[in-house]
């Protein structure tokens, strides 16, 4: 079941490695994550991203991960979170806050 926030993230352009490989350390972003619910559907939280560093982790740059920190837009600490990019997929994931999943840019 799709609720208006899932539909409205799935609009949204993919959010790739080459969306944050030209950012210097302490650029900041407005990143949408979709957190699933049990009723099949998503709801949206905003979070406040800094970035620090963008690693490759494969031969051809298909894949790499964001070092940053980052916190719910709403409040609570930043903490230290990466961002795994899939570049055959097209998705972004973040981990490392209470909330974790698919990220794309505001």
């Amino acid at each position: 079941m799709a609720t208006p926030d899932s539909e409205q993230f799935h609009q949204l352009s993919a959010f790739t490695s080459d969306d944050i490989a030209e950012l210097s350390a302490g650029h900041e972003l407005t990143l949408l994550l979709l957190e699933h619910v049990e009723s099949g559907g998503g709801v949206l939280f905003p979070i406040h991203y800094i970035h620090k560093e963008l690693v490759y982790r494969t031969p051809g740059l298909k894949d790499a991960v964001a070092f940053g920190t980052a916190k719910l837009v709403d409040g609570g600490e930043y903490q230290p979170v990466r961002i795994l990019f899939s570049r055959p997929n097209k998705t972004a994931t973040l981990r490392g806050l209470v909330l974790e999943g698919q990220v794309k840019i505001q």
